[in-house]
């Protein structure tokens, strides 16, 4: 973790030099430059291929892991056990590491061919054929790579989530105390989260589909992503490297993990905030309460207004409101529960250096917030800080950071292109291994977007901010 923070933390201080100003977003139709329609058809398909080949190798693990606890039988989606280093001494970990080399290589390709042009309908169509390729193998794989969706699940069923009783679950629910123990643990979740999950859990008949259900909330929230970012005027290939991004499918669909449904959220109030400011306060405060860091990252929402007054306002409106919803919907036993959640990983926080540095990358990200707010300027690395606002670090909390990347615009590609490099490096115990991590996330990531960043013309130099005009 140490080091993980550091890299964060360094890499937030070298965007520090780069502060630049709103710009205005280009559309589409403004652009006269087609991208090679070829090129984007080819590193489509590379990625479907090698998305496919990743989901196999998973799939192949998860059934052939020792140990195989009697109990991983019943469990309709097997996890690959995440409470041991299955990926550091797993068969499959070359093969992933491959796939994921392939993906960075072709994510950045995209990017770069792709750069202040438009998509073909050719490409735009083999982009989108690709993606629900992709999105259906994630949505039928039967294994996955956390424990997670089974939690979500279980809180469903418990009278109260935040202070689960201590009753064992009958019929095909009960191996969720084979995993969980009796009581299972209470829930860190947000009110909305919970009301989401119980809706999903309400509506499918059979344990098995509430999981699959719980896949398909990833895969709306992904499609909700993906029209939001539309909605801001993100250009055509940024979409694409959202639509196509392996990283958020296996982390959001795969594994169910619940974060972009609040990302999708963050992103629709910023692109409502100058039609409707009372539908991007709800969106923000709903954002909130399904985690609760995204009162933070919901704040940035608002920087499109030209008033410093307004911006402020909604911002702390929005947070206010949050806090409200948390009180009256969670109050003391979701304090509490977040605190039981928080004990978990007192182990990983013991480091005192670890702890100084996750401390110190959590008020970049809260600098960067401010900032946006007051001057409405962007750090062009501050996006990745965002995700030590947690209580601890993992893979599914790095798109924490989209919303600002969204906003900032010239290192939102980079941004996705890296995404899943460093899922696979932070999911795996070769983050726990510096030999092993930092020259593989050289390879796979830190290269590719390199050379992105480098043929783009992207300087850490100061610019003068470019508003967009008043609404």
């Amino acid at each position: 973790m140490t080091a993980v923070f550091a890299g964060l933390l360094a890499f937030a201080i070298v965007g520090a030099f780069g502060l630049h100003g709103a710009e205005r977003p280009a559309s589409d139709a403004s652009r006269e430059r087609v991208a090679p329609a070829a090129w984007i058809v080819a590193c489509a398909a590379v990625i479907a291929a090698a998305f496919f080949a990743e989901l196999h190798l998973i799939a192949a693990a998860a059934r052939a892991q020792l140990p195989f606890p009697e109990y991983f039988a019943r469990l309709p989606i097997v996890p690959l056990d995440d409470r041991g280093p299955y990926f550091g001494h797993a068969p499959i970990a070359p093969g992933l590491a491959l796939c994921t080399l392939v993906q960075t290589l072709a994510l950045g390709t995209i990017a770069f061919v792709g750069r202040d042009a438009k998509l073909s309908r050719a490409a735009a169509f083999a982009v989108a054929a690709a993606s629900a390729l992709m999105l259906a193998l994630a949505l039928a794989t039967p294994a996955a790579t956390s424990f997670d969706m089974y939690a979500y699940i279980g809180s469903a069923h418990v009278a109260s989530p935040y202070h689960p009783a201590a009753a064992p679950f009958s019929g095909d629910l009960s191996v969720i105390n084979d995993i969980y123990g009796v009581p299972i643990s209470p829930s860190p979740y947000g009110p909305v989260m919970l009301a989401l999950v119980k809706l999903v859990a309400t509506a499918a008949p059979t344990f098995a589909l509430q999981l699959f259900a719980l896949r398909g909330l990833g895969l709306l929230a992904l499609l909700a992503t993906l029209a939001a970012l539309r909605a801001l005027r993100v250009p055509s290939a940024a979409l694409a490297l959202v639509a196509l991004n392996p990283g958020l499918m296996l982390q959001f669909v795969l594994d169910a993990h619940n974060d972009l449904v609040a990302i999708a959220l963050v992103l629709w109030a910023a692109a409502l905030a100058r039609r409707s400011r009372p539908a991007a306060l709800a969106l923000a405060i709903l954002a909130g309460g399904v985690k609760l860091p995204f009162l933070v990252v919901g704040a940035l929402a608002f920087v499109g207004f030209d008033s410093l007054r307004a911006r402020v306002a909604s911002a702390v409106a929005a947070i206010a409101g949050g806090v409200a919803l948390y009180a009256i919907l969670g109050g003391g036993a979701f304090l509490e529960a977040l605190s039981t959640t928080s004990r978990l990983y007192r182990a990983a926080l013991l480091d005192p250096v670890a702890n100084a540095l996750h401390v110190a990358v959590a008020l970049a990200a809260l600098a960067a917030v401010a900032l946006a707010l007051a001057r409405r300027t962007y750090a062009p690395t501050a996006a990745w800080s965002f995700a030590a606002l947690g209580a601890t670090f993992f893979a599914w909390y790095v798109p924490w950071g989209m919303p600002y990347a969204a906003l900032e615009r010239r290192w939102f590609a980079p941004f996705l292109v890296a995404y899943p490099a460093l899922s696979f490096v932070f999911a795996t115990t070769y983050a726990a291994s510096p030999a092993q991590a930092i020259p593989l996330a050289a390879v796979i990531a830190l290269g590719p977007v390199a050379a992105y960043v480098a043929l783009r013309g992207i300087t850490p130099t100061r610019t003068r901010a470019r508003l967009p005009p008043a609404a």
